[in-house]
């Protein structure tokens, strides 16, 4: 018969201590972030945001090497950020000039602003309650008064629920309106394949552009910092808005395409077969 938890056994379980990430270089004083969190907390209590999770640690990996020129010099805003590991890593080590921390949870980002207090960030990082698929945001910055024109949306393990996606593309739908040039890099740990396929046809429906970011995570005992599991997969993917100049190009050739009595269709035909001589 298997023992039930008791509430003091669950309370020690989540009761947060600092933890201190290090990042991935061979340096004798290398960049680190410490963090208040429930390192022992298991996702099926229901209470994901007071720990940070595998695929937040590759995305920081990635930002760290390949990825600095997302986050040098621009404003951050980060959707479900938890306890804000990848936005005050952006803050203290990779120059961003601006990070807005948002969550749904306020309980959450009263620790995420302890966070930041605690690695000197917090005249960086900022938090906001934000959730999802609601309009009634103040996405504005707290020390300066003035509203903050984002460059880059930032996005870690926040898949795990298809029923969640709608709400989620209101939201981006939302940013990308306000901010045209903005971007989106998200991290997600590949636990179904049909929740990520969800995800990416959501995207597709919403007219985003996603390509995945080739960088695969190295094997857990070739890593030098923000150790991750490699039990799952973890994707990164790069979103962009597609225009409505182009969306509109694609749904008028689609729609041509499939009148095969319209005379236009041949000439889209042709338009759409790239010459055989030339390089794609």
């Amino acid at each position: 018969m298997l023992a039930k938890k008791s509430n003091n056994d669950i309370d020690s379980i989540q009761e947060k201590r600092p933890v201190t990430y290090t990042a991935p270089v061979l340096d004798l004083d290398p960049p680190t972030v410490t963090i208040l969190e429930a390192p022992s907390l298991l996702a099926s209590n229901g209470d994901t945001g007071n720990r940070t999770w595998d695929a937040a640690l590759f995305l920081a990996t990635y930002l760290f090497t390949d990825g600095r020129r997302f986050v040098q010099d621009k404003s951050i805003l980060e959707l479900g950020g938890g306890l804000g590991f990848v936005s005050v890593f952006c803050g203290k080590h990779l120059d961003a000039r601006h990070v807005l921390l948002t969550d749904a949870s306020e309980a959450i980002l009263n620790t995420a602003k302890q966070n930041a207090e605690l690695n000197g960030v917090d005249n960086i990082v900022q938090t906001s309650v934000l959730e999802w698929g609601t309009r009634d945001f103040d996405l504005v910055s707290q020390s300066e008064g003035d509203t903050v024109s984002y460059d880059l949306i930032l996005g870690s393990d926040m898949l795990y629920e298809p029923r969640d996606f709608p709400a989620l593309m209101s939201t981006l739908q939302d940013l990308f309106a306000r901010y045209p040039k903005i971007q989106m890099l998200i991290s997600s740990a590949v636990r179904r394949e049909e929740t990520l396929q969800s995800f990416l046809d959501a995207c597709k429906e919403n007219s985003f552009d996603i390509e995945r970011v080739l960088m695969d995570p190295p094997p857990e005992k070739e890593q030098l910092g923000f150790f991750h599991s490699s039990f799952f997969e973890i994707h990164i993917y790069h979103v962009t808005k597609r225009s409505r100049l182009v969306t509109d190009g694609r749904e008028f050739l689609n729609l041509m395409l499939n009148k095969k009595d319209n005379p236009t269709r041949s000439k889209a035909c042709m338009f759409l077969t790239p010459d055989p001589g030339r390089s794609v």
